[in-house]
This record gives C-alpha cells, structure tokens and sequence, in this order.
C-alpha cells in the first residue's frame, strides 16, 4: 500500500510541476563573422543555439563577447570551447573571428 501513494505521489508532484518554458523551432540563421566585429542581440521571446561555424582558414577561431566575458568557439581546436553554446533572450553579444566566416544559429521561440 505504501508503494502505491509513494507511486501516486511522484507522478502527481512531476505533473503539478511547472518548467520555464518550452522550446519552438523558429528558423535557421547564418551570421556573418568578421575581424573588425559583428554587434548582435538575441531577441526577447527567442533563444538561440549556436551550432557550428565555418572559417575561411584552418584553425580560425569566433570569440563571442558575451556578459562581459570573452569565449572562444571552435569546432577543431581542443583549445577552445567547443559547440553548442547557448544564448538567452534579450543579450548583445559581439562575434569576432580571427577571420572571416558564418556562423550557424538554430533560433527558437520560449512558449510559456
């Protein structure tokens, strides 16, 4: 008998349970990574997942200046940090590549 309300229990606290939203696939966006620098803002309601990037040389790098703090991507180099990575809504960042490239961005929509 104890089973069976510890069972009831779980399932009834795991659906009274609220999570902070869910995730909506918007659309693919390709931007532009340069030298001098690329300003960028997440907008509200979105999330973005940076999935890769592509380099116009071997072992080029993106920094992404974000919160004050600089991380550098790269999807060769066991130097760096490696994809994905996670912007919330609502944040500038800053794109930098040690030269030029594209980087893939996966945007989706937060459903409360």
């Amino acid at each position: 008998m104890k089973k069976i309300v510890l069972i009831f229990v779980v399932i009834l606290s795991g659906l009274c349970a609220k999570a902070q939203g869910n995730l909506q696939f918007n659309q693919v966006l390709i931007i532009d990574v340069s030298v001098a620098g690329n300003a960028v803002t997440v907008p509200a309601g979105k999330v973005w997942k940076l999935e890769n990037v592509a380099m116009a040389s071997n072992g080029a790098y993106v920094q992404l200046q974000y919160s004050g703090t600089n991380y550098f991507l790269s999807n060769s180099s066991a130097n760096y940090n490696h994809f994905p990575f996670w912007l919330p809504s609502g944040n500038a960042v800053v794109i930098t590549g040690s030269a030029a490239g594209k980087l893939s961005v996966i945007e989706f929509n937060v459903i409360p």
